[in-house]
């Protein structure tokens, strides 16, 4: 992979982030249809490239991470919220992690997983359209809500299973608002990348996997320049276009590449 590759991966993560339709599914698909590069170090790319819209979320929403930080306290509820769910985050992400590391060895059956995966996203999508919004508001959200947020956030970790629509349907669902989902859903996001690229640098070194320091440096910066410049313009798209059929049709195509 040379520097333009992963620059256009970058662009790719940087703009299906902010969209319900895994970015992580559609960089792993990328990278295994067009630049042949094997299953399990494709999943190790596409969680790197999530440090650059980590680091877009954190210049957007960096006077609500500063005044949680500034007020770290039990008593403050989004800083419970921040925390419990991100301990629900690792119980259920951290097992699904490993057992995508050992089922990505077999490469030959990553599409029509990813694809499968892709179409479960969309049929999410599609009932989500149908909740009812609710009112809660921040202060009150109990423990129950928070940790049903951080489990959805954990399953996400599956490339196909969309972080952003798994998470926002699981609050609105839960009668959550559907401003402060959105908003809650971006910041819980960023310890959650920060444990899954510690979590994956700490059993592999991105040269053996066949990625520069160069490129992944690239693809992280563009990561974070597009995804800082769509985000607003994106998340206003997400809720007019119809990305449940979005994601029920490019599964469908990832199965018919895997069975072809």
């Amino acid at each position: 992979m040379d520097i333009i590759q992963a620059i256009l991966l970058g662009i790719l993560q940087g703009i299906t982030e902010w969209l319900p339709i895994s970015s992580s599914g559609q960089v792993v698909l990328s990278l295994i249809e067009f630049l042949e590069v094997n299953a399990e170090s494709a999943f190790s790319m596409a969680i790197a490239l999530h440090i650059g819209t980590m680091l877009a979320v954190i210049v957007k929403y960096g006077n609500d991470i500063w005044n949680i930080l500034k007020n770290l306290s039990w008593k403050d509820n989004l800083t419970r919220f921040i925390i419990i769910s991100t301990v629900f985050t690792g119980i259920i992400g951290i097992p699904i992690y490993f057992l995508l590391k050992s089922i990505f060895v077999y490469g030959e059956f990553a599409n029509a997983f990813i694809g499968i995966l892709l179409i479960i996203t969309g049929i999410v999508l599609y009932f989500s359209k149908k909740i009812k919004l609710g009112n809660i508001d921040i202060n009150k959200i109990g423990y129950r809500e928070m940790a049903v947020a951080g489990a959805a956030q954990g399953i996400s970790i599956l490339p196909g299973i969309s972080r952003s629509g798994t998470t926002i349907a699981a609050m609105l669902l839960m009668g959550i608002r559907q401003d402060m989902a959105l908003k809650l859903s971006f910041l819980m996001s960023i310890p959650a990348v920060m444990g899954a690229v510690m979590l994956d640098f700490a059993g592999d070194d991105f040269a053996v996997s066949g990625f520069g320091i160069t490129e992944l440096t690239a693809g992280i910066i563009a990561a974070f320049i597009f995804g800082y410049l769509t985000m607003d313009i994106l998340v206003k798209i997400a809720h007019k276009i119809r990305f449940d059929i979005f994601c029920i049709f490019f599964g469908i195509i990832a199965i018919l590449a895997f069975l072809l």
